[in-house]
Formats: structure tokens, sequence, C-alpha cells
């Protein structure tokens, strides 16, 4: 059953409450000697021995033999921190890629003084560094946090792998969509990209929505609970991408592949350091004739039929960064992506169609970070009770995105303008820009104490342009329309360490959203997360949240209107809800971190997508309420050794429940609950990674007990539950289980480091069905293929 609203109210007012409460006590108590435990904090900077310039996301490990004890990546200033060490000695080393390791050697006494520990990395031929460095698998868990990170560099997926399959293949709970789209835990792609610091605001609905290519990646960090104040918009999961660091000379890399279903690409990136001044550029294509998911498996063979799915991308990125001295770090970067793709469709009706669309998606984004005059602050200070600078970063952005989907000429029309009877193809030409600024101060009055305070606003205008025919080519009504809209928000938070054991982290955001005809709705949001840190080796955390999730600034008023015959429905509103979590994150002592989470999730209302009758419109549209509850586990597993793996596991529901609307689409009144359109109940991603040498192997398994299959639940004659283990099959399609695998080698030619891979999707050619008709189309998970590419790099 649902909260009654009383009872959210009083969560609500306690959450508010508490961190009145909470901000009252922090005022007060600020400035006191907070209690330290016996252990130390290790901190420093890790910075290039070259330039003197400082290394941003590099890998910091706390080693105590053969035996990680913490690990800690450094920011945008080289920082770092590695929390809470016990007496003994320890070994120091920090990695970052075109970059010979360095360790030190540290004792941590009983006295509980800090350690400062700086490490100067020297560059190193890019040959010399593919001999000697392990492969591994990509993803780790922040033992802090609880949070996944993504490393670039260790990731061996197919080339023509986007962006959107490694959050699918990284998230806990996430499922894959035909569009290209990530569903995380049964929810619509409710995810925000921050693109160093700076966000990266969704592309238009029904777009694939690729960014760019996953090489100009470094790494990857995915907050999927816990949120602070700091983020807001659409946060089921902040996916906070950090760029490829242009550190050292000259490097190049040079990449191109092949496969079967007529694939290729070419890909090339460069990256310098000169001093200050550093770039990054990378480009890329690709085709394929299996672009999207195929959408007919045929019943009497159980074979994939492929109709209908040429599709080519390009990406285009380029960074330069700045580093005048210690405390300023200042980055431009620009991004455009073309994909051009053909729209499969089910040929067992006899119909022909030619469907084709094009997707554009840009940005260009200016980020400063500056810490101010003041004590010296290495993510938490070096004197018991020390202070440090404030912090300031202003990110300024602009975003483009555009769809253009053109129907065959010979296409069998099935839209119709009400009450008018014929029928006409729809042409969609839509495209929108927003400009938009992020902001964030910090002050740091004690080691234990931090404020910060911060603002996220944007505007948005765009244009909107349906045209329709009939089947003789005559042309019929049509729609051109202009959109504005903007979102606002602002936020203040507090993270107050008493002692070194117990953090509370509090908060209060709140978020404007204004989009056409739905006029401007806002929320005041509080947050509270209570953390416990026994020692280095475990982390329990609780979060209470409450989030505000605003739709894309779209308008199809005026196209729906006309096709239901003058009535006008209502928009889609932001999606807003209660968030709760639990988790357990626990490092072992022989390689392996456990975490453990339960979350809670009720909304009022909810958000899905759905598709305009008839055509090939997609828009997001609300559900009355929904409720998401989920229970999972990441298990991240690095014995010494050539080998390392890392498991998924998520059970999770998501169902709706009460009237659909907005979209301007007429009210739906569904009877009784449903499950929403991709939600799965058990999830499972594992992937394993054996190294030899320069040589590696790696597999990786994807098991879904099944998304909908389109049948109603009020119509399927069958069991329907809201628990979280009613798998409700009469309504799902049956379990799929996929195995990939790749290998590939590395050898030195000269200078350069030559590296062929090999991949193969799907080894057992299992035929499965995706997922079915329900608020979107129908897809087929696509058959075996192999691809093979080779590298060069220098």
């Amino acid at each position: 059953m649902f909260l009654l609203h009383s009872r959210r109210g009083r969560g609500l007012a306690r959450a508010v409450v508490a961190a009145g409460a909470f901000s009252c006590l922090t005022t007060s108590v600020a400035l006191a000697r907070p209690v330290r435990a016996a252990n130390a904090d290790i901190t420093g900077v890790v910075t290039d021995a070259g330039s003197g310039q400082p290394l941003p996301s590099a890998e910091v490990s706390i080693m105590q033999g053969t035996q990680i004890i913490a690990n800690a990546s450094t920011d945008a200033f080289g920082r770092y921190t590695a929390h809470n060490i016990a007496p003994g000695s320890y070994d120091v080393t920090a990695r970052f890629l075109g970059f010979a390791p360095q360790s030190k050697s540290i004792t941590v006494g009983d006295s509980n003084a800090d350690i400062r520990v700086d490490l100067a990395l020297t560059a190193v031929a890019i040959s010399l560094q593919g001999v000697t460095v392990t492969a591994a698998v990509p993803l780790a868990v922040d033992t802090r946090s609880g949070d996944q990170r993504f490393k670039q560099d260790q990731y061996h997926g197919a080339p023509t792998n986007t962006t959107s399959q490694i959050l699918q293949q990284s998230i806990a709970g996430a499922a894959r969509a035909p569009t290209g789209e990530v569903h995380i835990r049964g929810q619509h792609a409710e995810y925000t990209y921050y693109v160093d610091g700076v966000p990266v605001p969704a592309g238009i609905s029904g777009s694939l929505n690729e960014l760019f290519e996953p090489a100009v990646v470094n790494e990857i960090d995915f907050i999927t609970g816990g949120w602070d104040a700091e983020y807001g918009n659409k946060n089921t999961a902040i996916v906070n991408i950090t760029t490829r660091i242009p550190a050292g000379g000259l490097h190049y890399q040079l990449s191109g592949f092949a496969g079967d279903y007529n694939t290729y690409g070419q890909g090339l990136s460069a990256s310098s350091n000169a001093g200050k001044l550093g770039y990054f550029f990378s480009g890329s294509h690709q085709t394929t004739d299996m672009r999207r998911e195929p959408v007919i498996l045929d019943p009497t063979t159980n074979e994939v039929q492929n109709f209908h799915n040429h599709g080519e991308d390009w990406y285009g990125f380029g960074k330069m960064q700045y580093t005048p001295g210690l405390s300023d770090v200042v980055t431009l970067e620009g991004n455009l992506s073309q994909t051009k793709f053909q729209v499969p469709f089910d040929t067992t009706g006899n119909a022909q169609f030619d469907d084709k669309q094009r997707d554009i998606n840009s940005f260009v984004n200016f980020g400063w970070r500056h810490q101010f005059a003041g004590p010296e602050y290495a993510g938490g200070g070096n004197a018991a009770n020390a202070g440090g600078a404030p912090e300031l970063f202003v990110g300024l952005f602009y975003r483009h995105g555009g769809l253009r989907y053109t129907p065959g000429a010979n296409d069998q029309p099935q839209f119709i303008f009400f009450p008018d009877t014929t029928l006409y193809n729809i042409r969609e030409n839509r495209n929108f820009n927003t400009l938009g600024v992020k902001a964030d101060y910090s002050i740091h009055p004690a080691r234990e104490l931090e404020f910060k305070f911060g603002t996220l606003s944007s505007f948005t205008r765009g244009l909107e342009d349906f045209s329709t025919a009939n089947a003789t080519g005559n042309p019929g009504p049509a729609s051109n329309s202009a959109l504005k809209g903007w979102d606002a928000g602002g936020y203040a938070q507090v993270a107050y360490s008493p002692v070194e054991q117990f953090e509370i982290r509090t908060g209060l955001r709140y978020d404007a959203h204004n989009a056409p005809f739905a006029g401007t709705q806002s929320q005041w949001s509080p947050r509270v997360r209570l953390n416990f840190y026994p020692n280095s080796a475990n982390t329990l955390y609780l979060y209470y949240g409450r989030l505000f999730l605003p739709t894309n600034v779209e308008d199809l008023r005026a196209i729906t209107s006309v096709a239901q015959g003058g009535v006008t429905a209502e928009p889609t509103l932001p999606e807003r809800d209660h968030f709760y979590e639990a988790g357990y994150v626990h490092r072992f002592p022989f390689g392996l971190v456990s975490k453990f989470a339960g979350y809670y999730k009720p909304g009022n209302p909810g958000i899905d997508d759905n598709t305009v009758p008839g055509s090939a419109i997609v828009t997001s549209v609300n559900i009355a309420k929904v409720k998401v509850t989920g229970i999972e586990t990441v298990q991240e597993i690095r014995p010494p050794g050539p080998f390392s793996a890392y498991l998924n596991v998520s059970i999770n529901h998501a169902y709706g429940h009460g009237p659909i609307t907005g979209g301007f689409f007429p009210a739906d009144e569904p009877q009784g609950f449903f499950d929403l359109d991709h939600d799965q109940r058990l999830s499972v991603l594992g992937s394993g990674t054996y190294s030899l040498k320069q040589a590696y192997f790696g597999l990786t398994d994807i098991y879904g007990s099944g998304l909908t299959n389109g049948v109603d639940p009020a119509d399927c004659n069958c069991a329907y539950g809201t628990g979280l283990l009613d798998f409700n099959k009469g309504i799902k399609v049956k379990p799929s289980f996929i195995l990939n695998g790749s290998t590939g080698i590395s050898f030195p030619f000269g200078r350069a480091l030559i590296r062929p891979e090999f991949y193969v999707d799907n080894i057992l050619d299992k035929k499965y069905l995706l997922k079915g008709a329900f608020f979107s189309g129908a897809s087929v998970g696509r058959p075996r293929m192999f691809q093979f590419r080779i590298n060069i790099a220098r």
C-alpha cells in the first residue's frame, strides 16, 4: 500500500526539524576542539614531477604488504585524504595513466597526528607502461561513500559499446532500453551527467542521447543514493564524469575496428601538456547494420530478424586545461555528436517502412576552480583543529540537442487528427538550446566542519516543428511552435564530524521548474545523511532525502490537441519523491569489498515515457503514484594475483497506481496496480578479468528476470503482487542470460604500444525478447556478434 499523505507529511516535518536542530548545534560547537581517536588521516598532493602541476583523479592506495587498507582519488587540485588509518607501517602508492607509480613508506604512530605524504610522478613511455601495467576490471567501490567508480583505462568492452551501455554494466539495478537510455531501479531515465563538475542537461525525449564516446572518459563516479543537497534535477543517478587529463608530453592513440553486420569504425585522440596549458582532443566514427536492438524474433525458427537497422555515429570532443598555479584550475571543453539511423520495424504485418532519425547532441562547458588564500588544506588540514581555505567553483554551460524524424515516402500512414479519419504520416524536427550556470562556495572554519552553498540555474529555448502528409503525399495539418522554460535551484549544506568515526551531512535545497503550460512548479527538499566509520574498513549510513525531478522543457500541446479534436490535455509535471536508504560497506583483508544497501522511494506523481499513437513522438507522462523498493549488493573482488572481478545484484520492484496524465494526452485510468515499463525484479551482472603478462581475458555475464511483456495486469488472468519478491511472471518476458567475452595482448613496437583485441557479444547466441510493447515499443536481444580492434598508442 502507498503511504498516507499524513504519514508523508509527518516524515517531512521530522526531517526539517532534525535538519534545523542540527544546524543550530553545529553553529554552537563549530569551533570547539573535537574528540580525536587514536587513528590518523593520511593526506597529500600528487603532482607531475616534470611540470609541478597537480594530477586530478590519480589513484592513491594505502597498503600493508599485499593488503589494501584504503583507496583514495585526488581532486582537481591533486589532493587526497585517506581517513581513519590505524597505527602501523604502510606503503602509500600513487598511480596515474602515463606515469610510473611512486611509493613511500610511512609509520602511523599513537599520537593520532595526521601525516602528510606528497607524491611526484614521472612520465614514462606508453610502450613501457603497457607492458608493466596489469589488466583489471574497471569498477571499484568507494568504501567511504559506497559509490561505484569506473576506470576507463581498465575497460575492455566492445568498440561499439556506448557510454549508456557502460552505465548499464556498472550501476546495480540498471536495465538497458532500445532507445539507448538506461533505466535505473525500474524507473524512467532520470539521471544527469556532470562532466568535470559541470552539468549536461538531458536531450530530447526519444533521442538516443549519446553524448560522447567512452574514450574521452578518465573515470566515472556513480552516485545512486545518499545525495548531498548540492545535487538537484534528475538524480536517480548522478553520473559524475572526469574526462581525460592532459598530462605529460605528447600522446596519441589511433584505433580501427571491424565486425559482422557490416560494423566498422575509426578513432583518433591526442593530448599534451606544456607546463601550465594542456589539451586533449578526440574524434571517432562508427557504422553498423545493428545500431539498435531488433524488433522481430521469428517464432517458427527462433531466429532474430534484423531489418532496417543501419546506423552511423560521429563523435568529436576537445578540452583545454589551464593551471596557472596550485590554487586555480580552468577548463574549457566542447563536444559534438551525431547519430543517423534507420528505425527498425516489424515486417510480419506485410508493411514496409523507411523511417529515419538523426540525433544531434552537443555541449560547451567552462569551469573554474579556485582556492582562496588561507590555511593549507589537503582534504582535511594538517593540525588537529585547523580549518582550510575557502574554495569556489563556477561552471558555465551551453547545451544543444536536436531530433529529426523522417518517415519513408511509401510508409503506411497511421496518425489521425480526430474526428477526421484521414491517415497521415508525421515528420518531426525538434531542437533546443540551454544556457546555465553552476556555482559552489565552500568554507572550512574547522577541520571537521564544512559549509557549502551554491546554485544551479538554466533557461531553455527551442522549436518543435511537426508536419504531416497522407498516403498520396499531400500535406496535412502542421504545427510549428517555439518553446521556452527555465530551471532555478539553490542549496545550503553542512558536513560535521564531532569525532573521526561519525559524520552528519545535512542540507536544504530549493528547486523551481517552468515549462510550457505547466507554470512554475517548486519544492523545498531537506536531506540528511548519517555516516558511521568504525574504522577504515567499515562504513554504515542512513539517509533521507526529498527529491524534485523536473521533466524536459518540451511542448507537444499543439500537435496533440489537434490530434484530439481540439481537446487540450494537461502537461507533465515534475516528479516528487521521498527517498530512504540504508547501507553498509566493508573491505575484507583478502581483497574483497562488499556493499549492501536497501532503499524505498514513494513518488507522487512519478514519471515514465510514452509514445504518441500512430507516430514516433516520445514524451514524458505522469503516473499518479509510484513506489520503488529494493535491495542490492556490489562485490568488488581484487585478491593478490592476476584475477579481478565485480558483481552487481539487485532485487527491485517499481510499480504504479492511479491515473496516467500529462504529456498533453487524455488521462488514462488503468485498473489496479501495474509494473512500470522498465521494471525488472532481479538484475545480475558479473565481470571478471584474468591477466597474464601482457595479455588479458575477460568475461561479462548479464542476467535479467524479464521486463514487461505488454500485457496489462488487469487483462492477464494471472496473479499480480506488489511485494519485492512478487515476480509477476504473467506480465513479464522470459528471463535472459547473456555472456560477453574479450581478449587482447599488448606489445611494444618502437616507441609505440600495439594492442590487438577480439570481442564476442552474446557468446552463447541466446534468443530472447528484451521487452514487450507497453509504454514504449517491443525489442529483441541482439544475436551473437564478433568484433576485432587494433589500437596504436604512443
